[in-house]
């Protein structure tokens, strides 16, 4: 540890990172450092950045690859900055595509930063539609075994990257179908699991008296749709929802497919990126 009177704590990730940073906050005792999110730093962050890693006794940090984003931002690169003291945690980025198959997120790599209008999800029956000119795949519902796989492999795909990166396990809390908002925000029950998980790996004492979520949904402002086909197929009880919702607004889901489809006659290269980055998916699910 620091020899300031408080030990210091930072937390660098993306919005599941967030809810983390957040929790510490409330914490006596400890110092949290507030820093802008992964993918917003750029080189000017740097040097800050650097010096307050100089004198960070805790690191709570997602798997990064290195020279992320053409900067020296990978996790491994940011761990050598701190104290040869410090203690690492490395928490796995959580997704569940269990409640929603056919969404995913894209990046083109021309512009990272282009996300499509209402909600910043894209639907791979909008991608193929948009690709083929075929309407009625807008229609599709998974069957049973495609909405099994699809859980299935997302819990696979969790349990590759704790084991490939040594975080932190988080796969086990998703064979019980938890009913997260979107593919990557996660329910608080999740949250506040993986963050019980978090603190069990901090050095003893550090934390007297643990922070709770208690009944916040910290991730729920954007609650994506859940088809019925994909309840009966897990065998879950109808709650939905129906429409998405996104700060407090209800949009159907029509609403939100036509702006998208509209957005990607505009925007080059999401279609395309979705279609090489989501191939996988798009044949499991019976896209085409």
């Amino acid at each position: 540890m620091s020899t300031t009177a408080q030990p210091s704590v930072m937390v660098i990730g993306n919005c599941q990172a967030d809810v983390y940073r957040d929790l510490l906050r409330s914490v006596d005792g400890i110092s949290v450092t507030d820093v802008r999110p992964v993918y917003e730093m750029t080189a000017r962050d740097l040097p800050e950045l650097h010096a307050d890693l100089a004198r960070t006794d805790v690191l709570i940090i997602q798997p990064i690859r290195d020279d992320y984003r053409d900067l020296p931002l990978g996790h491994r690169q940011l761990a050598a900055r701190l104290p040869a003291s410090a203690t690492v945690v490395l928490v796995p980025v959580l997704r569940y595509a269990g409640l929603h198959p056919y969404q995913v997120l894209i990046r083109p790599p021309h512009d990272r930063s282009l996300v499509p209008p209402i909600a910043p999800y894209h639907d791979l029956r909008a991608i193929v539609a948009a690709a083929t000119g075929d309407r009625e795949v807008l229609g599709a519902a998974p069957d049973p075994d495609q909405a099994l796989a699809s859980a299935q492999e997302s819990m696979e795909a969790l349990r590759t990257r704790e084991q490939a990166h040594g975080t932190l396990i988080a796969s086990d809390l998703l064979e019980g179908v938890p009913r997260w908002h979107t593919i990557n925000h996660p329910d608080r029950h999740t949250l506040q699991e993986v963050f019980r998980r978090v603190l069990d790996a901090l050095p003893a004492g550090l934390i007297d008296h643990p922070p709770r979520i208690g009944d916040r949904e910290l991730l729920g402002a954007t609650r994506a749709p859940v088809d019925r086909a994909v309840e009966r197929a897990l065998d879950l009880p109808e709650t939905g929802p129906r429409d998405w919702l996104v700060d407090g607004v209800r949009f159907s889901v029509e609403e939100v497919t036509q702006a998208h489809l509209a957005w990607y006659t505009s925007t080059t290269g999401v279609v395309e990126e979705g279609l090489r980055r989501h191939s996988d998916r798009i044949d499991l699910l019976g896209l085409r």
